[in-house]
């Protein structure tokens, strides 16, 4: 359990990626920056697929939380994962978010999703109105500064990304101003 001098902490869930994986999103993400007019791009170590965001949460709490989350890993069975397309979220001409999909057996990732909403919800964390839609967060807000003509679909396909095995998942901490800014509290394996 992480030591913290904070009443709070800012946190989620995710599953996080194994090496290889982030080695080659950040190889397409640099060879490809100049078709990339974002400002600020995700680093390298904090790349990973969003379960829950729960938001700032007492420390006093993290204990309850991390064994509720105890209790939706032990529901779940390792399952294939691996990096679809890029996409993006918000205008096409502006886009907010640019991202990298999930592939693989994402009903699988949705039960998961499921187990630790199932999980949470007894704790009072509220889950969000909008659909789950799982992915990698490469960058965000878009610079319109250059004038690029910006097409997500006239980016380079990147070549294959060898699948994964999720066998767990974490409870991260966000720590704004530090890079990377994702902190593990608890590992949870299935």
């Amino acid at each position: 359990m992480t030591q913290t001098t904070q009443d709070k902490v800012r946190i989620f869930t995710a599953v996080s990626l194994p090496d290889h994986v982030k080695e080659e999103i950040q190889r397409w993400t640099v060879d490809n920056k100049d078709k990339l007019p974002f400002r600020n791009f995700t680093h390298k170590e904090d790349y990973h697929i969003t379960l829950q965001f729960l938001g700032d949460t007492e420390t006093s709490s993290i204990n309850a939380l991390c064994e509720a989350l105890r209790e939706a890993a032990v529901k779940m069975q390792q399952f294939p994962l691996s990096v679809g397309e890029a996409g993006v979220f918000g205008s096409p001409l502006r886009p907010r978010v640019l991202w990298k999909g999930v592939e693989g057996e994402i009903d699988e990732l949705a039960g998961l999703f499921q187990h630790i909403l199932d999980a949470t919800t007894p704790l009072g964390y509220i889950p969000e109105d909008r659909p789950y839609r799982p992915h990698i967060t490469i960058a965000r807000k878009f610079d319109d500064s250059q004038k690029h003509k910006w097409n997500v679909k006239e980016l380079p396909v990147q070549e294959k990304i060898e699948p994964w095995l999720v066998k767990d998942f974490v409870l991260y901490q966000t720590i704004l101003g530090q890079k990377p800014m994702y902190k593990i509290i608890e590992k949870f394996d299935f």
